[in-house]
Parts: C-alpha cells; structure tokens; sequence
C-alpha cells in the first residue's frame, strides 16, 4: 500500500497502479454497477489509496468512461478474422470476438462494457463511439467494404450469444464446450458476412 506521500504524488510513469485500478474498476463496475459501486472499494481491491484513483482518472465518472474501451486486441482480432479466406471469416471472426470474452485479461472489458451498455444511454452511447470507430479505421473499413450491413448484423449475432453464455449465464449455453459453440455460430456469422450492401 502506498504512504499518503506516494498517494499524492504519484508517478506518471507508473502503468502499473493505472492498470491494477482499471481491472478492479472492471470487476466491481461488472457485477455491480455504476451507482452501487464506490471509490473506495476500487482502491481496496486495487491496493492503492483512494487519492490514486483519482489522480489518474478525476473522479468515478472519469474512471467509469476509462472502462468502457474496447480491449486493445479487439481491432486486430477482427481484422485478422476478416484477412482470411473469405469462406472461413465466419469460423475466425466467431473465434476471435468470442475468444475476447473467454479470455480472463480480456474478458472483465466485455462485460463491463455489454453490461453498461444494457443499463445507461450514455454507456450506450459511448459503446456507438466504439463501434463506430472500430467500423472506421482504415483497416477494418477496407476489409468491410460493400458488406458494412453484413459485418454489422454478424456482430450483432455474436453479441447475442456472448449475452446468453457470459452475461446471463444460460445454463445450456455456458456448458457448450468453446470449440463446438464457435462451430455452431459461424455458419450463421459466415451468411451474413456473404451478404453484400444493396
């Protein structure tokens, strides 16, 4: 635990605290949400002073907005998924956004996010952002030409399951082993992908 010293000034270069405080906020945010969620019980689990917190991220507001970011490797798993041969996009893109919540470095930004967004507009909206963003880049946007309606409703198809199997934890979901759950979806996923713009 840091001395008040060490809580007040801290160091910029510290990543470390920044990213311990951020999981915490994930986990707590997750199953708890926004109101009944407080700062002090995210410095606790971070084990750092409450101070920290709000030196890197203002105020719970600010923390909150901090965990509503895609992770890091969602960009580059779907465009990878979207870089194969166009007949198995379906099977990759399926493994890789469910991958994302299987993943326990990972999954914490998932379900912050699904849940946040199922719970506020303004979390809502901010996931749009995201979204948009992602569907923006330069990378992605290629990959996606003439079938940006096609992409959007495959997303919307997995988001579905990653709601049944890891939000609300349907029992015959949850107890689909990965392999098979992936095999299941992609035909579907690989349709919609197959479906041009009009």
């Amino acid at each position: 635990m840091p001395t008040d010293r060490a809580a007040r000034q801290p160091s910029a270069r510290d990543g470390a605290n920044r990213d311990r405080i951020l999981a915490a906020a994930r986990r707590r945010f997750g199953s708890g949400g926004l109101r009944a969620t407080t700062l002090r019980s995210i410095a606790a689990d971070a084990g750092v002073d409450v101070a920290l917190v709000a030196y890197y991220f203002g105020s719970k507001d600010g923390l909150f907005a901090a965990t509503l970011e895609l992770p890091h490797e969602g960009p580059d798993a779907v465009a990878s998924a979207l870089s194969a041969p166009a007949e198995q996009q379906g099977e990759q893109l399926a493994r890789a956004y469910l991958s994302l919540w299987e993943d326990p470095a990972t999954s914490g930004q998932m379900l912050v996010l699904t849940r946040s967004a199922l719970g506020s507009e303004a979390a809502s909206d901010r996931v749009r952002t995201l979204i948009s963003t992602l569907l923006g880049g330069p990378t992605v946007a290629a990959l996606v030409a003439g079938r940006t309606v096609g992409f959007a409703l495959a997303m919307s198809h997995l988001a579905g399951v990653a709601v049944t199997r890891y939000v609300a934890r349907l029992p015959v979901m949850v107890a689909l082993p990965f392999d098979e759950l992936v095999a299941r979806v992609a035909p579907a996923v690989q349709a919609h992908l197959d479906t041009a713009d009009s």
